[in-house]
């Protein structure tokens, strides 16, 4: 079965990239997902670390999820299937944004911690 997104879901991912990353994408990839019918459960996640770009500079964020915003992670069978499922927050032009339970934004100084560069 394939499935097709529509244009308002690629509009939506662009202008999301483009508040986000602070400049429009250069380049959009197709890539298929092969989504498990069955996941295992590996417990809440209380961080997560990524870098990205912001303009054209790189950088380290970690971002520390409020108690009962939290998402499960999940595994799949197969290599390469990490999923973060369930959780309280969405994804603003600012990150990762927690939300309380009436979906409204916490708001948390800490949020976005901007991490030294550390060597990889």
């Amino acid at each position: 079965m394939s499935a097709r997104f529509s244009k308002k879901d690629f509009r939506g991912a662009f202008k999301l990239h483009e508040s986000f990353r602070e400049l429009s994408p250069t380049k959009s990839v197709k890539m298929k997902v092969n989504l498990p019918r069955a996941l295992m459960s590996m417990g809440h996640v209380e961080a997560i670390c990524y870098r990205t770009t912001h303009g054209h500079a790189s950088v380290l964020y970690k971002h520390e999820f409020a108690a009962g915003s939290r998402p499960v992670l999940a595994a799949g069978p197969k290599r390469n299937q990490l999923f973060l499922l369930g959780g309280r927050y969405h994804v603003t032009d600012r990150g990762i944004v927690d939300l309380t339970a009436n979906g409204h934004e916490i708001d948390d100084p800490e949020h976005g911690t901007e991490l030294d560069d550390i060597e990889e």
